[in-house]
């Protein structure tokens, strides 16, 4: 008998052939354990979900999740400093830096240092560039949508509640 944890199909029960793998088309058959319990794995295999279908979605234009939302928080605040924008995004400075550097590098942003404090940088969107970003909001907000469309009006709403929930109990 199969443990909840595990999943997969092909065995000898429901007439497929599995081989040394557990499978029919022969990769290994997985047996979660309690992991499917745990609302941190659930939650972070629902964001490598996502994640992969904005990848699928959206790679044309260069942008990951996490550089999306970066440049997003730079462009509602301009001259935010690096480690402001690091606390406001939940990861660690030395995250940032390579995402920053692409986004340097791909001329959405700039940095300029602080005149009274030259060990930080503020940073700012580069407006030459805000026909891209137009561009590519207009292609998250789709994705988005598509995401929210998975789920009911309610549940979504509840969905936002709880991970709401979750956030303030960390804070």
């Amino acid at each position: 008998m199969e443990s909840e944890g595990r999943t997969g199909t092909g065995g000898a029960a429901d007439g497929g052939s599995r081989g040394r793998s557990g499978k029919a088309d022969g990769s290994a058959e997985i047996d979660y354990g309690e992991l499917p319990s745990y609302i941190g794995y659930l939650l972070r295999r629902a964001q490598a979900t996502i994640f992969r279908d904005f990848e699928r979605a959206l790679g044309d234009i260069g942008l990951t999740p996490g550089a999306f939302g970066i440049l997003m928080l730079i462009r509602a605040n301009p001259g935010i400093t690096q480690m402001d924008l690091a606390n406001a995004f939940g990861i660690d400075k030395s995250t940032l830096t390579p995402v920053l550097n692409r986004l340097e590098a791909g001329g959405l942003v700039r940095r300029e240092q602080l005149a009274h404090d030259r060990r930080y940088n503020a940073l700012f969107f580069e407006e030459a560039r805000k026909d891209f970003f137009e561009h590519a909001r207009k292609r998250v907000r789709q994705f988005e949508q598509s995401v929210a469309d998975r789920l009911a009006p309610d549940e979504q709403a509840e969905l936002v509640r709880l991970i709401g929930k979750l956030q303030a109990a960390q804070s």
